[in-house]
């Protein structure tokens, strides 16, 4: 049972890191989540310089969220199977 204790808690943590972005200031949070794809998005624009900088921009962040949506669901998938042990 220790194991199901510790899937628990870690679920408990991603819960309270989720009602945290919440209750978090509004630059902090921002800074947290959001601040540092678009730096990486603009990065690659100014290296790759599209015709269309706002295009590639949306694509570049449209991709890293299916990246991290993807990255999500495995982890939580990874959480299940001893959960249920």
């Amino acid at each position: 049972m220790p194991t199901s204790d510790k899937d628990t808690g870690e679920a408990s943590q991603s819960k309270k890191a989720r009602v945290d972005h919440q209750t978090m200031p509004t630059r902090q949070y921002l800074d947290q989540a959001v601040v540092p794809v678009v730096l990486q998005a603009m990065s690659a624009v100014a290296k790759e310089r599209p015709a269309d900088p706002l295009e590639f921009i949306a694509n570049y962040l449209l991709k890293e969220a299916k990246t991290r949506t993807t990255q999500n669901s495995e982890t939580a998938n990874q959480a299940l199977p001893s959960a249920c042990a």
